[in-house]
């Protein structure tokens, strides 16, 4: 079915590029960027090589869009940025995801220096669907003797999702570079899936039993921003976040989000992206995930 889905997106990206016309340059005090593809990757054994190494084939797609807008004018800039990946896997035990991601940024600054801002800025992130600790539930026995592992529903859409609100001064040196400090931003942690609500404590994104929302104060929240072609046809984009808690300044929310696009020509390319997060509210191991792969990409203007 994956491969299926593949090939006809595939088909459909492919005879879009053929179409498309060229985009007409905005002229205005905006610059727009826009960006959207899909990635897969397919490993395949035969019989022996499954039978001797026990190896399973897979078939793994990825979509993206990606939208950033900035406008300057005279002391004020203005920077949207919206992110939306999704991942499925199948190997054998049926789709499965592998990245899930929605973030949307709004940032509005005023110049007071030449390399300095006042800003405001809006945050939210979250996933599209259910994702699950496989495997990782009470035991069921089916009616002919066999059992198997139920699944545990972990998280869902705005389960959890994070919201963050802040005020501050911007370092702003480039235009491929950026820091932002905000004292006192604000930032809400919603998990709306009841059954997520009511489990486990651990399992809960640190809400409070019995809610579904829970408000943080930053004593500061400070988060850099890079985008830069590290090399021809190779461009990092990489956003680092760090939340340092007021009432518990040993407990510092760490999120790294890195995303490196090698382009091969004008619609082939290979996307490598790496997460990493340590939020004690969640678990006090490192939580890292890693993505690779080629397909088709279409960037305009």
């Amino acid at each position: 079915m994956l491969k299926k889905i593949i090939i006809s997106l595939s088909l459909l990206l492919c005879s879009f590029l053929s179409n498309a016309q060229e985009v007409k340059r905005d002229t205005s005090y905006w610059k727009k960027k826009t960006s959207f593809g899909t990635t897969f990757n397919q490993a395949s054994f035969n019989g022996p090589w499954q039978t001797v190494q026990g190896a399973r084939g897979s078939v793994g797609l990825n979509v993206f869009f990606n939208a950033k807008g900035e406008y300057n004018k005279a002391k004020v800039n203005w920077v949207n940025d919206l992110q939306l990946q999704y991942g499925l896997l199948d190997n054998g035990n049926g789709l499965r995801k592998t990245i899930d991601r929605v973030f949307f940024d709004t940032k509005l600054g005023q110049k007071f220096a030449p390399e300095w801002l006042f800003f405001a800025n809006f945050n939210f992130q979250t996933q599209f669907t259910k994702g699950y600790n496989y495997d990782a539930g009470p035991e069921v026995i089916n009616p002919d003797g066999t059992s198997y592992k139920e699944d545990v529903l972990v998280s869902n859409l705005f389960s959890p999702a994070f919201i963050t609100e802040s005020i501050g001064f911007e370092w702003k040196p480039s235009k491929m570079f950026n820091m932002t400090f905000a004292p006192g931003a604000l930032r809400q942690t919603i998990v709306a899936d009841k059954k997520i609500a009511l489990s486990k404590p651990g399992e809960r994104y640190g809400v409070p039993d019995g809610q579904t929302i829970r408000n943080e104060v930053a004593l500061m929240q400070i988060v850099a921003n890079l985008d830069k072609d590290i090399a021809k046809n190779i461009n990092l984009k990489c956003r680092y976040a760090a939340f340092i808690k007021y009432n518990n300044l040993g407990a510092i929310d760490n999120r790294l989000d890195a995303k490196f696009t090698a382009k091969v020509n004008k619609y082939i390319s290979t996307t490598f992206d790496v997460i990493v997060l340590y939020f004690q509210d969640q678990s006090t191991q490192v939580q890292v995930a890693q993505n690779l792969g080629v397909g088709l990409l279409y960037t305009f203007p």
